[in-house]
């Protein structure tokens, strides 16, 4: 499911826009434990999370 490596990849990039947490939850509607979950993530991970 392509989806979850999507968010990961949006999440990555507005923490390089330096967005805040709660404000990635909400423009995402996610809750903020799932952009955590995200963050702490890498790229592989996060590959084999979205399959």
């Amino acid at each position: 499911m392509e989806d979850k490596l999507v968010l990961y990849v949006k999440i990555q990039e507005l923490i390089r826009r330096k967005f805040k947490v709660a404000q990635l939850a909400k423009e995402l509607k996610i809750s903020r434990p799932t952009v955590y979950k995200y963050l702490e993530m890498t790229l592989e991970e996060a590959r084999a999370y979205s399959v």
